[in-house]
């Protein structure tokens, strides 16, 4: 009888362990799906050089609209800023975005109008990419609700639409420039990004020479860094120095060919407002939609 009872409890143990080892499993694969959600962005302070490498080099970009920004896990590590960096696509009416297929990252012409009439009535100062990035590096400061303004891709919409209204409040802004299509259909032409620079409202950043995906191709990239950043001085006359990511793919391979062609700073897709020199290839920026700037914590 002894040794049946001490069967019976042998297999009560054993069931036991069998069942902590099913949780400890099933706790583990959660873990591990939520911690791949984070697509390779900053996590305590170090790069994941997990972004998928396969994003094909295409202008037809299609992300799912962010609307209110959400805090992420990065620490504040280094000297910091609180400096939103807002950013935008295209800018025209909604009708028109509509039939060019383009509502997913447009902002309507009178929504901009109202957001940047916002800025300038709540005390905002928008500065330029380098202005930021000189501050992070030389740790210096900033003028009071300093804030950072990018369209990304030089779309013919923001000279005829977003640049005017940008005049109107004598407001800087930063545009992401695809070199390799400046003067085709639905893009900037040379002749208007000259235009928008002397103006010394617009200030040019490197976007690549053909929106591609920096993460790949070590040769590629470099190729397309360095094309940008030449023909964009050469056009403008301006130091450019500074960079954002398309489709926001970051990793350490992308950042070694931003440091090797002399890119100072560069912008990504992770939400926040702050800015740190820890993480100066990759600051932060906020997508922006229709609605008021108050939902984006302006």
């Amino acid at each position: 009888m002894a040794k049946k009872r001490k069967r019976k409890k042998n297999k009560k143990s054993s069931k036991k362990i069998y069942i902590v080892a099913v949780l400890i499993i099933i706790l583990f694969s959660c873990f591990f799906i939520n911690f791949n959600k984070n697509d390779g962005k900053l996590i305590s302070g170090k790069f994941l050089d997990n972004i998928p490498l396969t994003l094909p080099p295409t202008i037809t970009l299609t992300p799912s609209p962010t609307l209110i920004p959400t805090a992420t896990p990065v620490p504040l590590i280094g000297y910091c800023l609180n400096v939103p960096v807002i950013m935008y696509h295209h800018i025209q009416p909604d009708a028109e975005a509509v039939a060019k297929e383009q509502k997913a990252l447009n902002v309507d012409t009178s929504a901009f109008d109202n957001q940047m009439g916002y800025l300038v009535s709540s005390g905002y100062s928008p500065i330029s990419a380098q202005q930021l990035i000189d501050a992070l590096v030389n740790h210096t400061g900033l003028p009071p609700k300093s804030i950072v303004i990018t369209l990304d891709d030089g779309y013919s919409d923001n000279y005829t639409y977003a640049f005017p209204i940008l005049k109107k409040y004598n407001i800087v802004a930063n545009m992401g420039i695809i070199t390799g299509l400046v003067g085709g259909a639905n893009y900037v032409t040379w002749d208007q990004i000259k235009e928008m620079s002397n103006s010394g409202l617009i200030y040019p950043v490197n976007h690549t020479w053909s929106h591609y995906s920096i993460t790949q191709s070590s040769d590629k990239a470099r190729y397309e860094v360095a094309t940008a950043k030449q023909q964009l001085q050469d056009y403008t006359g301006r130091v450019v120095d500074t960079f954002i990511y398309p489709y926001g793919a970051i990793n350490s391979s992308a950042i070694a060919v931003l440091e090797q062609e002399g890119i100072r700073g560069a912008f990504s897709e992770i939400s926040g407002h702050w800015q740190c020199d820890s993480f100066i290839m990759a600051l932060h920026r906020t997508r922006i939609g229709n609605s008021s700037l108050s939902n984006y914590g302006l």
